[in-house]
């Protein structure tokens, strides 16, 4: 397991060595500015793509918007001038296109759901070992309790 961690924001990941293409990372921001209950610190967390995966997910969903969107004009301009529209076919094919890759990111969300408890239960052991619970309790107990920019706490 690795993580960064900045200023409230952290990101878990699973060793680089065991990752897969659809190996997911836990994004966990800590906000400390509870209202409800002054020094309790809350933690929001998401199961996401990593970053390089998300990113070229933007990419490509982008580039066929703008594709499908030029292609449309186009083939707008043909209807128009009387001619075949054969530009329409091509946000047919980007549509198509697009529901393959929505199609690959849910398969690759189900072969990740073991990695995603894995994560879970990382996070989980480092909750319980900053509120004195976990198997390392004992030896840390005279020591005084972790605060949310601690990176002991992961």
């Amino acid at each position: 397991m690795v993580g960064t961690l900045k200023s409230g924001h952290c990101v878990l990941e699973i060793d680089p060595r065991e990752r897969r293409f659809w190996t997911p990372s836990l994004d966990l921001m800590f906000d400390a500015s509870s209202d409800e209950q002054p020094g309790e610190t809350d933690l929001w967390g998401t199961f996401s793509p990593r970053a390089e995966i998300w990113t070229a997910l933007v990419f490509v969903m982008g580039t066929l918007a703008i594709v499908s969107f030029f292609a449309t004009m186009i083939g707008l301009a043909q209807w128009a001038l009387g001619h075949a529209p054969i530009a329409l076919l091509v946000p047919v094919g980007a549509s198509v296109l697009a529901a393959l890759l929505y199609v690959a990111a849910l398969v690759g969300q189900g072969l990740s759901i073991a990695e995603m408890y894995t994560l879970r239960a990382f996070l989980d052991d480092g909750l319980r070992e900053a509120e004195g619970r976990g198997p390392f309790a004992a030896r840390t107990a005279g020591m005084p309790p972790v605060n949310s920019h601690d990176s002991a706490a992961l």
